[in-house]
């Protein structure tokens, strides 16, 4: 079920019923066709490169540039959308004997890989061999007993690896990153590390975290939950994600329907100005979008999207209070659904050119929220390069 909160439904428009490849931009009143920048499909044959397909999918969207321009980073060619919701899932579960850290591992083999058999976890403890005055729970004999004894339990033996990683003299992300390139792993699962319960630890996003986006180009799922009773683990779960017209956002949208079970809510939320009464293009544009990507959910035709048919998907635009922040009301949205996670965008590319790897509104609603969040990492590549170097 995919539906609009707060307007029309997603799919159908007053004044452009059915939109489709050729009507779309001309009817969100964004740009002329001609101005638009068609890219080649590489499923079809050469004489159709350049031609318009009217057809109504996410794939006939995602082909097209309104701005007519590669400066536009809204859009990501359809074949890697379709590689990414598609492929098996890889993950990596970095343990540390944290509260946060034990209860991302049993939320990943207990719930996530226990209702779908085609994933592979690579459970990794990084142990610092000079500390010997460590607590029990998180002594590196402790943690590598409960693991295999857990895994044995849950997994067949080729499901799962685990190994316990000495750190030495570089940075525990440093390890991840190189387990990263080895399985090609999609994603990261880690423990929110909160050194105290006082406001300031709690309000910091970790170092290795940081260093898996940007160094490691990977999407990191982060667990604030200390119990596994909260996760939804045995229950559909929630999630929230806060998009505009980047390509990093459309990957977060990707990742939770790849995250996503049959009977999960998928809310994609797009926040506007306190100020802004009538839509702007902007937010047209982005309705729209959204709109064919939902179509094509539902759309039997769409053999790769069509499989996440059976999820609860809706499109909702949530307007900015007085004074608020736009990452506080991705906030306060979550908070009233009582949402699991919350889904925000980071280019990796950014850290090369001297800025943070999560963007400032991304970063904020991580560290707001009291909610596990994930960080979906993009790299902005050319179809060709994406597939050589990237998963």
């Amino acid at each position: 079920m995919a539906q609009v909160v707060g307007g029309h439904a997603l799919g159908t428009s007053p004044s452009a019923p059915g939109l489709g490849r050729r009507s779309f931009f001309a009817n969100a009143g964004a740009h002329c066709l001609r101005n638009t920048r068609v890219g080649f499909n590489p499923r079809s044959s050469t004489s159709n490169a350049g031609r318009i397909d009217a057809r109504s999918s996410a794939s006939n969207l995602a082909w097209i540039d309104p701005k007519g321009s590669a400066s536009n980073a809204a859009w990501i060619d359809v074949p890697i959308c379709e590689q990414i919701v598609d492929k098996p899932i890889k993950l990596i579960v970095a343990v540390d004997g944290a509260e946060t850290s034990m209860a991302a591992f049993a939320y990943v083999t207990e719930g996530f890989m226990q209702r779908d058999r085609n994933t592979y976890v690579d459970v990794i403890h990084i142990y610092d061999a000079n500390q010997s005055d460590l607590p029990n729970c998180f002594r590196r004999n402790t943690i590598q007993s409960f693991v295999e004894v857990a895994l044995t339990g849950a997994l067949s033996s080729k499901r799962y690896k685990f190994q316990c990683i000495p750190c030495g003299t570089v940075d525990k992300s440093h390890h991840i990153c190189e387990e990263i390139k080895d399985i090609k792993a999609d994603y990261v699962c880690l423990g929110f590390n909160a050194k105290s319960k006082s406001w300031r630890s709690r309000s910091r996003i970790s170092s290795m975290a940081l260093g898996v986006v940007e160094r490691g180009q990977c999407s990191i799922i982060v667990i604030k939950d200390d119990s596994v009773n909260l996760l939804p683990v045995r229950r559909p779960a929630k999630f929230v994600v806060s998009v505009s017209l980047n390509q990093s956002s459309t990957k977060a949208f990707l990742d939770s329907l790849r995250l996503s079970r049959p009977g999960d809510e998928i809310h994609v939320i797009y926040v506007k100005s306190f100020m802004e009464d009538v839509e702007s293009d902007y937010t047209k544009i982005l309705r729209h979008k959204y709109a064919s990507f939902f179509r094509a959910l539902q759309n039997g035709d769409e053999k790769v999207f069509s499989k996440f048919r059976d999820r609860s998907i809706r499109f909702h635009i949530q307007t900015k209070q007085a004074r608020e922040q736009t990452g506080m009301a991705v906030v306060r949205y979550a908070d009233d659904i009582d949402a699991d996670f919350i889904v925000v965008g980071a280019n990796a590319s950014r850290g090369s050119r001297g800025k943070f790897p999560i963007g400032t509104v991304s970063r904020q609603i991580c560290l707001e929220t009291e909610r596990n969040f994930i960080v979906s990492s993009w790299v902005d590549l050319r179809p060709d390069l994406y597939e050589r170097y990237c998963r």
